[in-house]
């Protein structure tokens, strides 16, 4: 994916500002370093990917971190903000809620070089091409985010008990730190299956997958901010570059170093 020139000037386009004639209205955008959207919804679902620069999205109760090469669903009516770190260049598009199908719940996939070249295709032909390829183009989009799998690039949600609330906290501060079921069980004063119940029920994750993806979570936000992997991996607990590498693949799908780039 080809980036534009960091010193062009920021493109903001809102929902009501494209036709609502169409399935799907494609637009590209560019936002400034420290660009801030505060807190809103629409009314049609919205899917957007980076191509240059890091966003953090707030949505369905999660935190994205979007990189470039990876977009997040976001369907309607679902509040989320974006926080730019950078210069951030993106491609994105509005979906008719009465376009099928689609995905129901906040997803983050990466980005194929197939549906990359969809989207492109839409974003050159939206005016000129016939009604019937702009439609073609479009099912093939959808049906392209719907069959992605969802990498899960968010952090994971936290407990509201305030026991559990405690445990993780401190994991968020030392991702390090071992599994221990006893001992967090322990410090949140349950036993080791009172414990594991609440925070399954609290969290949709068992304590072992929870630490998983907050562990995932961090390497993105190390790597933006220069730490070498090598370093990432002992922060994490791992015993080297090349497990905590293997465990990001088997998670994303991607070497951890796209990120880095």
């Amino acid at each position: 994916m080809n980036a534009p020139a960091p010193d062009m000037p920021p493109v903001e386009i809102r929902s009501h500002d494209l036709p609502r004639d169409r399935t799907i209205a494609p637009f590209h955008g560019r936002q400034a370093n420290g660009y801030y959207d505060p807190p809103h919804s629409h009314d049609r679902a919205q899917f957007s990917y980076r191509i240059e620069g890091y966003s953090i999205v707030q949505a369905g109760g999660r935190r994205i971190f979007l990189a470039p090469g990876r977009g997040v669903w976001i369907p309607a009516g679902v509040e989320h903000e974006v926080t730019c770190r950078g210069p951030a260049a993106y491609n994105a598009f509005y979906v008719d809620i009465e376009a099928a199908p689609q995905p129901a719940e906040v997803r983050v996939i990466t980005i194929s070089p197939l549906l990359h070249a969809l989207v492109e295709a839409l974003l050159k032909e939206a005016e000129t091409s016939s009604i019937m390829r702009r439609q073609s183009l479009s099912d093939l989009v959808l049906d392209e985010i719907g069959r992605a799998r969802d990498i899960g690039a968010i952090s994971p949600l936290m407990p509201r008990s305030p026991r559990l609330r405690t445990i993780c906290d401190a994991l968020y501060k030392k991702p390090a730190q071992p599994l221990d079921l006893d001992g967090w069980a322990a410090l949140a004063s349950m036993s080791r299956r009172t414990f594991t119940r609440a925070f399954r029920e609290e969290t949709g994750l068992s304590p072992g997958e929870w630490h998983h993806q907050l562990r995932m979570h961090h390497v993105d936000g190390w790597l933006e901010r220069g730490v070498p992997l090598q370093e990432v991996a002992f922060r994490l607990g791992y015993a080297n570059a090349a497990s905590l590498t293997r465990a990001y693949v088997r998670a994303f799908g991607a070497h951890p170093r796209a990120v880095a780039r």
